[in-house]
Formats: structure tokens, sequence, C-alpha cells
């Protein structure tokens, strides 16, 4: 189970290295460590477990966050839809995306960034993406490609640049002109999880 004690934090230089493809048939250890961080965002979403382990709650959380150098993150987060996403995913891929910039408002967070920041983080309205995903109900991998839009583009966005070394504060700016915020309200209470 992770916990904060397996977090790699801002500073340590594995987070600004590129990752490396997960070897494909995925082993038995690849696929436990994806589960495993399933199983955190799915437990730091869970008050009880957030009070009992004092861990802190996020939407994703990226191999590279507890020192796997290899590409592969797992998501768990509704939409401004109210859809809910969960993606766990290996060697996933950008094909293409918006020229369209928006931002999060209020500002995007990470369970590997322990100080407060302020300041926007460009990302693309939409991307289309292609991974390999765990079927958690069929217990298998599959082949996947869909578009993302909107909050879940940006969560997918955030998850993918640690994956090439990338934290969100390294591209974050006081504004941003050319974008608009994607969530216009949903984000006024300072309770949401950490985008990771």
């Amino acid at each position: 189970m992770i916990l904060m004690k397996d977090i790699v934090y801002e500073g340590d230089k594995r987070l600004h290295e590129v990752c490396k493809p997960v070897e494909l048939p995925i082993s038995d250890e690849d696929a436990n460590t994806l589960r495993s961080l399933l199983e955190y965002v799915v437990n730091s979403q869970d008050e009880e477990f957030v009070n009992k382990y004092n861990v802190r709650p996020a939407v994703g959380l990226a191999a590279p966050q507890i020192g796997v150098m290899k590409r592969m993150f797992a998501i768990v987060c509704y939409d401004e839809n109210d859809k809910l996403f969960v993606l766990p995913l290996v060697n996933p891929k950008i094909l293409e995306h918006s020229e369209e910039k928006v931002y999060l408002n209020g500002g995007e967070g990470c369970i590997s960034v322990k100080r407060p920041t302020s300041g926007l983080t460009p990302r693309w309205k939409w991307v289309r993406i292609e991974a390999l995903q765990w079927n958690y109900k069929r217990k298998v991998f599959e082949k996947i490609r869909t578009k993302l839009e909107g909050y879940i583009s940006i969560v997918f966005q955030h998850e993918y640049d640690h994956l090439d070394g990338i934290l969100y504060v390294d591209k974050m700016y006081n504004k941003l002109p050319d974008c608009k915020p994607v969530v216009e309200e949903a984000e006024e209470e300072n309770e949401k999880p950490e985008e990771n």
C-alpha cells in the first residue's frame, strides 16, 4: 500500500527524468505497480482513509512519484459533467491535441510539491490519446484510443508530464491571457484533490 512515505518530492532529480516505456507483455511487477497507483488514488479520496493514514487526496498518481521510472499512471476523477473516469494507463501517448489552451481555475496541485504555489499552468483543451488500460473489472489490459476534453484532459496532461520529467510548476505563469479557465466555478472551495 502506497503512503506518503513512499512519495518522491520536488527536489528529487528523478522527477525531472524521462521515464522508460513499460516492456510488453506487461510483467506481474509492472501490473502490480499500476494497481498500487490506482489503489492509492481511490483510497486517497476516502475521508476515513485520509484521516487514518494522513495522506493527501489525489485524482492521479504517476509511477515516477513513487520512484518507479516507467511510463504508467492512474487517474480517478469526475469531469465537470460528473462523468467518472477511471484510467489506470500504461505507455500513454498523445496522438493529437487542440490548438486552444485552457487552465484549471485556482491552479493545479501535486502530491510531489509540498510548498504552496500560485499561478496557472496552460493545457490543451482536448487531447486524443492511446494507451494500454487496465480493465479492473475484467482484469486484463486493453488498448484504448479516446478523446479527453476539459478537466479530465488537464488531469491527463498533468500525469503525462510526470512521465517526461516535467512538474506543473515548471510551466506555471502568473497570467495566461490567451487561455480560458476550463471550470469556471467548480474549484471555488479549496478542498480539491491534488492533480498529482
